[in-house]
């Protein structure tokens, strides 16, 4: 009896040269058991994704690392309850993304650099840029 191989239509192969590259990975994940969310969460990080939020993640993934990253995550799933999304972005795309940054302190002081109330900047945060 021949062996059904799991991985038949996840990795297509294409053409050196064909195609935009990818630089981010943009990952998005609801989970309703915590054990489970803590270890995917540990998973994204040590793929070297940086926490968006509480349940999104982005990070320099090739297609192939994704797809690792991915496979990884289902097999941690399993049989469990969960709703996993990966967005591959472009060069082009990762140039023109925007963040804006705006949580209280501590203190009650909104985060940012200066002396006293600093407004929320919103920034343009490239595919090289860490923030």
């Amino acid at each position: 009896m021949a062996r059904k191989n799991r991985y038949t239509g996840i990795l297509k192969p294409t053409l050196p040269g064909r195609g935009v590259p990818e630089v981010w990975t943009l990952l998005l994940y609801d989970v309703e058991d915590d054990k489970l969310r803590a270890r995917i969460v540990e998973v994204c990080m040590d793929y070297g994704m940086s926490r968006l939020q509480y349940s999104a993640f982005a990070g320099d993934l090739n297609r192939n690392r994704r797809q690792e990253l991915l496979l990884t995550i289902e097999a941690l799933v399993g049989r469990e309850s969960a709703r996993i999304l990966a967005v591959p972005i472009c060069a082009n795309d990762a140039r023109q993304a925007w963040k804006l940054d705006q949580y209280p302190a501590a203190d009650g002081t909104v985060r940012g650099a200066g002396d006293g109330p600093v407004l929320p900047r919103l920034r343009i945060i490239g595919a090289d840029n860490d923030d």
